[in-house]
Parts: C-alpha cells; structure tokens; sequence
C-alpha cells in the first residue's frame, strides 16, 4: 500500500507531462496548417508587369504581398518546429532502490542532512540528473550544496557537481536540489576587445553560455556598421540565441529563428552576421555554426586549423543552410573565435593566413593571453588603426584529472 502511494506523484506528474505534450503539439499542427493555408494563396504564376501605371501599382502590391505571406508561412513553420521539439522532449523518473535510499538517508543524516524524494531523472539521449529534497537538522545552520555533492559523490561512487539553478546554501527548509556528473572536460575562456576608431562602443556582442547539460556555447555577433545600431542589434542577437539555448533547442533552429525575425524587417537595415561553437565537455567534441561570420582557428600544438562557411549574414534569404562543421577535441586545445575587424584592412593583404601563421608561432596555455596577443598582433599590423570593431574569444579545453584521495 505504501508503494502504491509514493508511486503516485510520479504517475501524477507523468501524466500532466504527456498532456502538455499533446496540447503543444495541436499548437504545432495548427500552425502548420496555417503555413499551408498562406503558401497556397501565394502560390500563383506571375503575370507579365503590367504597361498601365495603374495596374503596376496593383501588381506590385500584390507581388509584395505575396512575398509577406511566404515569409509568414515560413515563420509559422519555424514555429512548429520549435514546438515539436519541446514536446519530444521525454523526461523520465526513476525512483532510486528502497535499500540504497534507505543506506544514502543514513548515511547523509550522520553528516547532520534530512533527505528524502530521492530520484534519478532522465532526459530522452541525455544523462542522468539526480533530484533529491535536502534540509538541515540543526537550526541556524547552512550547508553549500558543493558540500552535499561531496557526500552524494562518496555514496555513490561517482563525481558530481551541482546543476546550475541549485542555490548555494541549504538551511532548515527543505531544498529540491539537481546533482549532475562532472564532465570530463573543463575550460578557460580569454577575450581581447577593441572599438572602432571614432565610435563609443562595439558593434559586436559576445558570451560564453554554459547549460545544465555540460555544454559550453561561445557565441558572437558582428552587428551592420558600426557604434549604438550595430550593438543594438548584436545584443538582440546574442540574447535571443542564449533563450533559445536555455529552452533546450538545437542551434539550428535557433539560427532559423533568428535569420525569419531579420528577414522579416527591412532589406539591407540589418545584416548581423552569427558565430556559435558548442563544446561538448563530456564528449571532448566541438561544432562550428558560422552565419557570415569570420574564419575561426583549432590550435593543436603548433599545428592551426582553420574553421570557415560561406553562408551570408542573418537576413540576406528567408531560409538559411546551418550545417556545423563537427570537430573533435584534445588535451589542452584551444579554439580562437574572432570578428571580422580582425581579418579586414590589413596594408599587407590576406588576414587570414597571417593569423593562422601567428597563431601556430604563439607558444602559451592561457586563453586571456592568447587573446591580447593575437589582437595586439592585428592592430601592429593595421598600423595602430582599428577601422572596425574587434573581437577576439579563446577558449582552451583541458582533461579533468582524477583527484587522489589516498
């Protein structure tokens, strides 16, 4: 009977799970048929333009109006996209075994901690999450949750490390708390950043997001022009790509979405360009998203590779290719991520080649030092002149190596 009864809120919320699914993915249909509904009205051929002034004016409309109707078409679409993927989004709990519940509740209660709710929570091709409500005995005191994750890792024999929305502090008051294993990868990032000459900021935006899910994402956007417009719209670029990411979609949707919301506004007012790079620190392996954006270098030793697409900036078509170039990663790698002011206006020609050159002469392990080196290098280069915006993002991957306790 008591099985019974403390199966239930996972039944309970199994349920309310599935029937969120359904009704996003009737949200999703709709949409879908919506998209077709547009699209068939835009589908007519295209007549000769007409020699009347009148019945030009009428043409052109209806040609404009025809091309506002696919680009909705195509958004409604992207949108049902999204939707699908968030309702194939399978979350499984897995109660953990009564004697080993009852072995860790022991054995965290001597270390002065009540717990209980004790699951192992998996998503669909992810790892497992451990969820377990954590309190105090003693009142008027706190413990970190880095110290729980080192009871939680003794007992069960694996390294863990919080998740990322836990609090930093547990009192007497009950905590829902998330453990996650440690990844095999760790990292360091460097930046170096230079401002167009006669402008007040940088068009360009950048940030280093990293997921509950061990994923870090650089991502950099090199806003049109230059100064407050081209940082606005770089800024609404990176932020919504770091929402996208947070909800849980792949890159490639998130990318579509962006390039449909500047499709969407006036030609040739905003062509940002968008640079991504995902690095799995379980796996050790990188994927590169460009859209517009400059060559990137994988620096192994003294051998530089370099990392390039031909895809236009955001907003040029109404649908974009995103194909990742997928790479995998080793011991003490380092990834160099830079915007086009580093590659452009250089007196002695290709950027390019001299920065991959540079790259592989720059004997240092510190991502911080790899950055102002190389933008040091462009500006001596340019002769002191920075005629646009630079940006320059290293990131270095190392092996997590295992503590000895003995």
């Amino acid at each position: 009977m008591k099985e019974k009864e403390s199966s239930r809120p996972t039944q309970e919320a199994e349920y309310l799970l599935e029937y969120g699914r359904r009704k996003i993915r009737m949200c999703a249909d709709t949409f879908k048929d919506l998209a077709g509904v547009f699209e068939q009205s835009s589908s007519e051929e295209g007549k000769d333009i007409p020699e009347k002034a009148d019945e030009r004016e009428d043409y052109f409309l209806r040609r404009q109006l025809k091309g506002t109707r696919c680009l909705l078409a195509d958004n409604l679409r992207e949108m049902a996209g999204i939707m699908d993927h968030v309702a194939a989004d399978k979350i499984e709990f897995i109660r953990m075994g009564g004697r080993r519940q009852k072995q860790m509740v022991k054995a965290m209660n001597g270390e002065g901690l009540i717990v209980s709710d004790l699951y192992f929570i998996k998503r669909q091709g992810e790892r497992l999450l451990i969820s377990l409500s954590v309190g105090v005995k003693k009142k008027d005191k706190s413990v970190t949750v880095e110290e729980i994750a080192g009871y939680l890792s003794v007992l069960l024999n694996m390294r863990l490390m919080p998740g990322h929305r836990n609090p930093y502090f547990v009192g007497n008051t009950p905590a829902q708390l998330y453990f996650e294993e440690e990844p095999s990868y760790c990292y360091m990032t460097g930046t170096a950043r230079a401002v167009k000459e006669g402008e007040q900021v940088s068009g360009d935006t950048f940030s280093f997001y990293e997921g509950d899910e061990g994923i870090l994402t650089a991502i950099l956007s090199d806003g049109m022009g230059s100064g407050e417009k081209a940082l606005k719209d770089s800024e609404a670029i990176v932020e919504n790509m770091e929402r996208f990411l947070e909800a849980g979609l792949p890159v490639s949707t998130g990318i579509q979405a962006l390039n449909s919301m500047m499709s969407a506004q006036e030609p040739d007012e905003n062509m940002s360009t968008l640079d991504v790079c995902r690095f799995d620190l379980y796996e050790g392996n990188a994927s590169f998203y460009k859209v517009g954006a400059a060559c990137s270098f994988l620096k192994h030793g003294v051998y530089v590779e370099k990392i390039q697409s031909d895809t236009l900036p955001l907003g040029v078509f109404p649908r974009i290719e995103s194909k990742p170039v997928e790479r995998t990663l080793s011991d003490g790698d380092m990834i160099i991520i830079v915007s086009d002011g580093a590659m452009e206006h250089w007196p002695e020609g290709d950027g390019e080649s001299a920065l991959l050159d540079f790259i592989g002469r720059t004997d240092t392990d510190s991502p911080v030092d790899m950055a102002n080196r190389i933008l040091r290098f462009v500006i001596e280069k340019c002769q002191g002149h920075i005629r646009d915006d630079m940006t320059v993002l290293a990131v270095g991957i190392w092996e997590n190596q295992l503590e000895d306790n003995d």
